[in-house]
């Protein structure tokens, strides 16, 4: 490998690998190689050129991964460009570092060093994915990649995300010393089998954690899952909003029908600041209380604090017999729905970009919602708020029983964008062991179980509805009592031994 490429080629041909293990392609085993030719790269570059390397397979699999951001018909399409554009460009800086941390190592402890990289790896995700910065950007974890293999994902119930990462890289390295590492025929023959035992052990445990957290499901509620399929630029013109409001709650009659009890409607399902149209308001109010359920609705909501108007995107909790209760989303998408740092920059505020310039929620709101007998906790996510575990773990803090995730990807048409949307909410479930009930305004919506299987979905750009008995009342996970535990105990494992590998004496001259 190391004869016929180049070490620019290899990196490339990592970053497109990645590619392929990622959704919508979720070909999960090319993961377990997709490093091999960018270490061997920077193997055969005397381990040296690190950082650009790193960058190269980084910006690849970025780009090809993320370019559906520059389909975002709601703003102008060089708004978009430039958006993704940043996000490739700032993400891949992230693969520089994880090269050069490898380059380093390798200069010191040659291919030993690459037993490092799993911690190395998931440490960068960690820090990536950090919930306490501007730039937080949760989306690419390699935890992703394993979205076809279900078994596999099943250690995020104890490590989150990370732990599925781990498991990748450690594949990558393991598979990487068995080529590179100049082991004794014995020594391979030891680590074939560890391999072997490894992957298939993996997916058994994987399989049988699948079928113990199915059957300790003694509880369930009928859950309505709404999908509207509306084009987001009619929705919102003002002759047509009652027609649209009519239209969803036609949808949910049926699912009323089917017996459901808290019905779900997707994001910004309402095409109308609720508080500014009470005649939506009471449409809602009405048809809850007619029917005993409860309805969970996006829609625009704003409030004026010191004579200025703050607006939001929100959700609203309509149960019987109780009062309007709103959850307005906290995880805004940078340069679409906020400029980032404009708290510590106020001049930030006049630029225009065509965002829509929310506020943050400040509250995981978790809500009683169902019939007049039959009640269970509900937390909801909006759209990209799905992608972070740690907006997502506040709720089950909050004692969340069900999670809902709605959203509206319309605007990304036929992309990948929202197959990995739907994958990071199977993830979400695994984490926390708990149902979610996704509604997508033109798909794909879906009911998630605590396993992270689909029940039921309803593919992209059609209309339709799910009425599903959703497990509920589960034990909390070891992740969802703990948090990050393993990926802060790696952290500090791989800075440990970062710091003992700069210290230490090269073994390669410079």
């Amino acid at each position: 490998m190391t004869k016929r490429f180049t070490p620019e080629t290899l990196a490339i041909i990592s970053g497109l690998l990645l590619t392929l293990s990622f959704p919508p392609f979720d070909m999960f085993f090319i993961a377990w190689v997709a490093w091999i030719p960018l270490w061997a790269a920077l193997q055969q570059g005397g381990w040296q050129r690190g950082f650009k390397l790193g960058y190269i397979t980084g910006f690849i699999f970025t780009l090809t991964s993320l370019n559906w951001i520059a389909n975002n018909s709601g703003t102008n399409i060089w708004v978009a460009s430039a958006s993704m554009m940043g996000s490739v460009a700032y993400m891949s800086l992230w693969f520089g570092l994880f090269g050069s941390m490898i380059a380093r190592t390798g200069r010191n402890l040659g291919t030993k060093g690459l037993w490092m990289a799993p911690a190395f790896w998931v440490s960068i995700e960690f820090l990536y994915s950090y919930h306490g910065y501007t730039l937080a950007f949760p989306w690419l974890s390699l935890a992703m990649t394993q979205n076809f293999a279900l078994p596999l994902q099943q250690w995020a119930e104890y490590g989150g995300i990370y732990a599925v990462s781990f498991w990748v890289v450690a594949i990558n390295t393991i598979l990487f010393q068995l080529e590179f590492g100049k082991l004794t025929v014995r020594t391979q023959q030891l680590v074939w089998g560890i391999l072997g035992f490894i992957i298939v052990g993996s997916f058994i445990f994987g399989a049988v954690r699948m079928k113990l957290v199915g059957e300790l499901s003694k509880s369930t509620i009928r859950v309505g899952i709404i999908q509207t399929n509306l084009d987001p630029h009619q929705k919102w013109v003002r002759s047509k909003k009652t027609k649209h409001v009519e239209a969803i709650l036609e949808q949910s009659r049926r699912v009323v029908q089917d017996s459901a009890r808290i019905l779900i409607w997707p994001e910004s399902a309402v095409p109308a600041h609720l508080h500014y149209y009470p005649q939506f308001d009471r449409k809602i109010r009405k048809f809850v209380e007619n029917n005993g359920v409860s309805i969970l609705t996006g829609a625009l909501h704003h409030e004026e604090k010191n004579g200025d108007y703050q607006f939001f995107n929100s959700a609203f909790y309509y149960s019987p017999g109780l009062p309007v209760v709103i959850s307005s989303k906290q995880g805004l998408v940078p340069f679409a729905e906020r400029i980032p740092m404009v708290e510590t920059f106020p001049i930030l505020a006049n630029l225009n970009f065509g965002q829509a310039n929310f506020q943050p929620g400040d509250e995981s709101v978790v809500y009683p919602m169902g019939s007049r007998d039959e009640v269970t906790d509900l937390g909801t996510l909006i759209c990209y708020e799905s992608a972070d575990p740690y907006i997502f773990r506040t709720f089950i803090n909050n004692d969340a029983d069900l999670m809902s995730i709605i959203t509206n990807d319309a605007w990304l048409g036929n992309s990948p964008g929202p197959y990995q949307h739907l994958a990071a909410g199977r993830l979400r479930a695994i984490e926390h062991r708990i149902s979610i009930a996704r509604s997508a305004q033109t798909g794909v919506s879906a009911m998630i179980l605590p396993s992270g299987r689909i029940a039921a979905s309803i593919p992209l750009g059609e209309k339709g509805e799910i009425v599903y008995d959703a497990p509920i009342g589960l034990e909390r996970t070891f992740y969802s009592r703990h948090g990050n535990v393993f990926a802060l105990a790696i952290l500090l494992l791989s800075s440990l031994g970062l710091l003992w590998v700069v210290l230490g004496k090269s073994s390669k001259p410079v």
